[in-house]
């Protein structure tokens, strides 16, 4: 299977952005398994703490468990997908007492997908494949986090 970001051969992170998103938590629920060490691999680079969750019940589990700053949610999945995960994880005590930006994490196209992603309280999209840039300046803006 082909990891979900553009080739990027020439991608080298300089010093100062190697800090970006240091101290800011994610979990990446995606079911393929390649997807999520990708992920986890470009936010580390940048400073980011991912935790992988192949489903939308490991990523309840997560969310319940560690201080999180931000989700990025793959939509179709086997099992619970990820606009129910979405909506699940809204409904906790834990989202309600801090809520967070749920970004979808998807190949289909924003159109495709924009009413459902409404309709379930994402903050967000961002479509696969993609780059870096565009992963950490969304990520950034979700956050609020000026560069």
């Amino acid at each position: 299977m082909e990891d979900s970001f553009v080739n990027e051969p020439s991608f080298i992170v300089n010093q100062s952005d190697r800090k970006l998103l240091d101290g800011i938590n994610i979990i990446v629920v995606d079911d393929n398994p390649i997807n999520l060490t990708v992920a986890d691999k470009t936010l580390a680079k940048f400073g980011g703490t991912s935790f992988k969750c192949l489903s939308a019940e490991e990523s309840l589990v997560a969310f319940k468990s560690k201080p999180i700053h931000l989700v990025l949610m793959d939509l179709h999945m086997p099992g619970i997908d990820g606009f129910t995960a979405t909506k699940l994880i809204r409904e906790t005590e834990e989202f309600k007492n801090n809520p967070i930006p749920i970004l979808a994490y998807t190949t289909y196209s924003y159109n495709d997908v924009k009413a459902e992603i409404e309709a379930c309280g994402m903050s967000g999209y961002i479509g696969k494949p993609f780059t870096h840039v565009q992963v950490i300046d969304t990520i950034l803006g979700a956050v609020g986090v000026q560069k």
